[in-house]
């Protein structure tokens, strides 16, 4: 029996690991990324982000708070942060997809042992639930050399 190559292109692309799993609705989050400029962030972390949105697996509502030692402000890290996706994602960008992950950008100077850090964050992170009128998940990655 043939199969038609519609059919087969879309179970070649579904994931055999999500199959049978219900997808529930993530909370709104705040993810920040401590080392947010290194390679690792630049190289995995911001276009695995990407590719997630681009599946619909993130939050409908998501921010992203980059944290690095060097100056830098939020629309040069929102810069940044969309040229490592452009140039390192496994998908073509679709720049609606890309735009919407990347409107809720912030960046806080500083290293992750230094107690100001801290302070930028908590004020940034009760901004951003304030202005959404809801209290986001809050997650936190370290990314920095050992």
């Amino acid at each position: 029996m043939a199969v038609e190559p519609s059919t087969a292109k879309a179970e070649d692309e579904e994931n055999p690991l999500a199959e049978g799993l219900e997808r529930l609705p993530v909370h709104p989050t705040t993810l920040t990324i401590f080392g947010a400029t290194g390679d690792l962030a630049k190289r995995k972390l911001l276009p695995a982000l990407y590719n997630l949105a681009h599946e619909g697996a993130l939050p409908e509502r998501f921010n992203l708070i980059g944290s690095s030692r060097g100056e830098s402000t939020d629309d040069e890290f929102r810069k940044v942060a969309r040229e490592s996706i452009e140039e390192h994602s496994r998908r073509e960008t679709d720049p609606k997809v890309l735009d919407a992950l990347l409107e809720h950008v912030r960046y806080v100077r500083g290293s992750f042992d230094d107690p100001e850090v801290y302070e930028q964050l908590e004020k940034i992170t009760a901004e951003l639930d304030e202005e959404a009128g809801i209290d986001f998940n809050r997650v936190y990655y370290l990314s920095t050399s050992p």
